[in-house]
């Protein structure tokens, strides 16, 4: 299987396919989630071996870096920074009012480096889990998956070949 990880056709593909892939995600909404579930546990398993997430760091280029306050106390204890200060002048609050969110007032992620996370280790879980496709519930989540689409060659060749067994025209 070619997997396709230019990210300037991925882009390019996800305006020109927008109107088809929000018909398939209602064409999944449809379908028997347990075995969506499955489908894209084996396809994202596949997708994953034949993609470098370090050659690549879009995520952390187009998407907001969100930590949850004992992320950030972890964070700021094993780096030594002051928690108040990077609290105040690294993040910004949650737009919803969420009192233990917080996201990064830049982007891409002040944490990114080359493509790769200085903060590996430490990163938080919304990173560590993203794109999230390994997690049950896929058509609960297919708003994500569409805004993920564009972003992530994960996410857009599992949706891909989701398309293809379903022979999805």
């Amino acid at each position: 299987m070619k997997l396709e990880l230019d990210l300037d056709t991925i882009n390019r593909n996800a305006k020109r396919w927008e109107d088809k892939n929000w018909r398939f995600r209602s064409f999944l909404k449809m379908q028997d989630s347990d075995k969506i579930d499955e489908m894209v546990a084996g396809i994202y398993e596949e997708v994953l071996e034949g993609v470098d997430c370090t050659e690549c760091g879009n995520c952390c280029i187009e998407l907001d870096t969100c930590f949850s306050g004992p992320e950030i106390d972890r964070m700021a204890t094993a780096l030594g920074i002051d928690k108040k200060k990077f609290i105040k002048e690294s993040t910004k609050p949650d737009e919803f009012g969420a009192k233990d969110k917080f996201f990064l007032n830049s982007k891409p992620c002040k944490f990114l480096k080359d493509k790769k996370c200085t903060i590996y280790e430490l990163r938080p879980e919304e990173c560590s889990s993203y794109p999230y496709l390994h997690k049950e519930g896929f058509t609960s989540r297919l708003f994500g998956v569409m805004q993920n689409y564009e972003i992530c060659p994960i996410v857009y060749n599992v949706y891909e070949i989701l398309k293809q067994w379903f022979n999805y025209r």
